[in-house]
């Protein structure tokens, strides 16, 4: 294990990760604000985000996206530009991998009513970022067995992005029906 990891992992280690503004209720339907935190490493990436926005948008959900984008050469899609969109990239994170001050400060004092991280692998800035984000509720993929979220979704890397948002869909009833 390098230094870079150690210092990540006692980083991880000494904040509170489970900064949570209320508790989650079963049956509570009333999802108004939801925080997505994504590492972008392809275009692949690009089709499971618009999806997941696409979902929250036609049930009527706010979307916050707070993401790092690996290229800078790669295209953001128009409709996710509308939306209220944080781009991290190299520049904005320091050699551990922590978030500098100033460029994810607004999203990170939003209280949501959930935070759902779509990175596919793990990717220290964006568990960072969520296990410092408020939010009511967090999902993220089973990457690590001491991820701080409520919900993990496990799946494959091949999964397509429709299976990923059906079991999003699925995960997210079963909490409502408590």
């Amino acid at each position: 294990m390098g230094l870079r990891r150690i210092i990540q992992n006692r980083q991880l280690s000494t904040v509170k990760t489970f900064k949570y503004v209320g508790r989650w209720k079963p049956g509570d339907n009333s999802l108004r604000k939801v925080g997505v935190v994504f590492y972008l490493e392809d275009s692949l990436d690009l089709i499971l985000l618009r999806k997941v926005y696409a979902f929250f948008k036609k049930n009527g959900v706010k979307c916050c996206i707070c993401m790092y984008k690996k290229n800078a050469k790669m295209e953001i899609p128009l409709e996710l530009i509308s939306s209220e969109v944080v781009l991290l990239g190299p520049e904005s994170v320091n050699w551990y991998g922590l978030v500098r001050k100033g460029f994810a400060d607004a999203f990170l004092k939003e209280p949501f009513d959930l935070i759902l991280n779509l990175s596919k692998n793990y990717f220290f800035t964006t568990s960072y970022l969520s296990s410092l984000a408020k939010a009511t509720l967090k999902v993220g993929r089973y990457v690590r067995p001491n991820a701080p979220y409520r919900i993990m979704l496990e799946t494959n890397q091949s999964d397509d992005s429709d299976a990923f948002v059906h079991l999003l869909e699925k995960s997210l009833q079963i909490v409502r029906l408590g």
